[in-house]
């Protein structure tokens, strides 16, 4: 199958809901480049938030530590414009709401039943996924979906890649079937939902 996108770069940043993770690791192993999850960095035990320089710090590192090339997923505003000035390539998952909320449900319930490590090594519970206000599901319906951050975030990164993008090659995928193909197109193992 013949790729309609442009060609990946060797710096790698992946931005966007909805299966990021995923297509990090995939990318990662297909094309041998050591990657960095933002939300492994941010996050540490018992969902305590590392501190903001710290955190700065260690993505830095990473990717001077990587100077032939690396895969970033994450979407931290505090960092995002310096990683982009440093990518080749972004890779934009810009997926429906509904779409990317499904998917979180789904998965949330499924790490909370299979108790899975989830940045770095915290695990959602049952009790943190159904009674708690900053559960994902619920963080997405009352910050993105009520308080209108979904369409302010789209409209913020738009700017920002036109404003400090212009030299990275953008992939943009709006739908799962975009990222089917996506993943077909380039001959990436595709993760089950």
């Amino acid at each position: 199958m013949a790729s309609a996108h442009p060609p990946l770069g060797r710096k790698i940043l992946l931005w966007g809901r909805g299966g990021k993770s995923s297509l990090a690791r995939a990318l990662s192993e297909k094309l041998q480049l050591p990657r960095l999850e933002m939300d492994a960095v941010r996050w540490l035990p018992g969902w305590q938030e590392r501190d903001g320089g710290e955190f700065i710090a260690i993505v830095d590192r990473f990717v001077d530590d990587h100077q032939d090339g690396w895969i970033i997923d994450g979407q931290y505003t505090q960092i995002l414009e310096a990683m982009l000035q440093r990518a080749d390539t972004v890779i934009w998952l810009d997926l429906p709401f509904w779409t990317v909320y499904r998917r979180i449900v789904r998965r949330s319930l499924k790490r909370a039943w299979d108790r899975q490590k989830v940045c770095g090594d915290n695990v959602e519970t049952w009790r943190h996924l159904l009674a708690s206000r900053d559960s994902l599901p619920y963080f997405y319906v009352r910050r993105l979906l009520i308080g209108g951050h979904w369409k302010r975030q789209i409209a913020a990164r738009e700017t920002l890649l036109a404003e400090s993008g212009a030299h990275v090659s953008l992939t943009r995928l709006y739908s799962a079937r975009d990222l089917d193909d996506f993943y077909a197109a380039q001959g990436l193992s595709r993760p089950a939902d």
